[in-house]
C-alpha cells in the first residue's frame, strides 16, 4: 500500500499526464501566487488568474499554460447571473447581478460552469459559507444527488505503525446535522470519490456510539436508516452500521462487537453521524494522531470545486490542485 504522501506523488503523475485547467480566483494572495509557480513549474495543471486592474503585471512571465483575465469581463455574465439568481429570488435585482459578476469568485464559477476550466480551487480569502454558496448556486449540484459535502483524506508517515493505511472521514466541514437521506449521499459520494483518488476499494462503515443496538436513543434511528438507504442505492457497497469506531477498525473488536457484519475491522471509509464529531475526530487524527490530512474536498457538485482553509499553506494549494485534477 501506499502512504499519503505517496499518494499525493501518484496524483502529480497523473495530473501532469492530464494537464487539465484551473482557476484560482484569489489572486492577490501571496500564497496563491506562490502556489501557482509551483503548479506551472511542475506541470500539474493550466491555470487561469482572475486580477483587478492589472495587479498582476511583472508577477510571470507570458507562458501558454498561465493566462490571467480581468475581472472587468466578468460584466458579460451578468444576464447569465441575474436568470441564476432569479430561479431561485425572484426578488433578485439587475444591479446585484452587474456588481456581483466581476467579483472574482463568482466571475471564476461561471468561467467554471460555461467550460473554460476543468476546475475551481478558492478558499484562503474567501470563507467556506461563500464557496459553497456560489459553486451551489452557480455551478449547481451533481444529477441525482441533492447533497454537497465534504471529506478529509488521510494516510500516516513512513515511521508510523499505520504507515501505508489511507482513510476518508466525512462529512468534516459542511453540513452540520446530516439528515438520514443526506448521511447515504455522504457515505456513496465519499466511497466513489475515495476509490477514485486512492485506486483502493471502500469499505464504509456509519458510526456512532453504538454498535448493532448495544445502546439504544432516537438519534440512532437516523444511522440504521442511512445504511438501509444506501444498501438500496448502491447494492455492490461494502457499507455496514451502526458501528463504534473500535468496531469498524480493529478486528478483534469487530470479531467480538460485529460477529458476522460486512465490516471486520477493516473499514477505510468512516461517515460520521454529525459535523460536530467529524471535525473533532479529524483535527485529534491529524495532532495527536499524526496523520497527514487532505481536505476538505468538496464532493456533490456537478463541476469540481475545492475549498481552501483560510490558514491554509502554500503546500495545501499546490496539494488541492493534485486533488481537483484528479477528480
Amino acid at each position: 500500500m501506499s502512504s499519503a504522501k505517496d499518494i499525493l506523488g501518484k496524483l502529480e503523475e497523473k495530473a501532469v499526464k492530464k494537464r487539465r485547467t484551473i482557476i484560482l480566483p484569489e489572486s492577490d494572495d501571496i500564497r496563491v501566487i506562490d502556489a501557482v509557480h509551483i503548479i506551472l513549474r511542475r506541470r500539474i495543471a493550466n491555470v487561469i488568474l482572475l486580477q483587478k486592474q492589472n495587479e498582476l503585471e511583472n508577477r510571470f512571465k507570458a507562458r501558454k499554460d498561465l493566462t490571467i483575465i480581468d475581472t472587468g469581463f466578468g460584466v458579460q455574465y451578468a444576464n447569465d447571473i441575474l436568470r441564476i439568481r432569479r430561479s431561485k429570488d425572484p426578488s433578485y435585482s439587475v444591479a446585484a447581478a452587474e456588481s456581483e459578476s466581476v467579483e472574482p469568485l463568482v466571475f471564476s464559477m461561471m468561467l467554471l460552469k460555461k467550460g473554460f476550466a476543468d476546475g475551481v480551487i478558492a478558499g484562503s480569502v474567501c470563507t467556506t459559507s461563500d464557496v459553497i454558496r456560489q459553486a451551489i448556486s452557480i455551478v449547481g449540484i451533481e444529477k441525482g444527488y441533492k447533497t454537497v459535502s465534504s471529506f478529509f483524506l488521510f494516510s500516516f508517515p513512513r515511521d508510523h505503525k499505520l504507515s501505508g493505511r489511507v482513510f476518508a472521514f466525512a462529512d468534516a466541514g459542511v453540513i452540520p446535522v446530516p439528515t438520514a437521506e443526506q448521511l447515504s449521499d455522504i457515505a456513496i459520494h465519499t466511497a466513489k470519490n475515495f476509490k477514485k483518488l486512492t485506486g483502493l476499494k471502500p469499505r464504509v462503515a456509519f458510526l456512532s456510539f453504538s454498535t448493532k443496538g448495544s445502546a439504544r436513543h432516537d438519534s440512532l434511528k437516523k444511522i440504521s436508516d442511512a445504511l438501509e438507504l444506501t444498501k438500496k442505492r448502491n447494492r455492490s457497497l461494502i457499507v455496514d452500521g451502526e458501528l463504534q469506531f473500535d468496531a469498524a477498525f480493529v478486528p478483534s473488536v469487530a470479531a467480538r462487537k460485529n460477529k458476522g457484519g460486512a465490516i471486520k475491522g477493516d473499514a477505510n471509509v468512516f461517515i460520521f453521524p454529525d459535523l460536530n464529531s467529524a471535525n473533532i475526530a479529524y483535527k485529534i487524527t491529524e495532532r495527536i494522531g499524526g496523520a497527514y490530512a487532505t481536505g476538505p474536498i468538496l464532493q456533490g457538485l456537478s463541476r469540481p470545486v475545492m475549498d481552501l482553509s483560510r490558514g491554509c499553506s502554500t503546500d495545501d494549494i499546490v496539494n488541492m490542485a493534485k486533488v481537483i485534477t484528479n477528480f
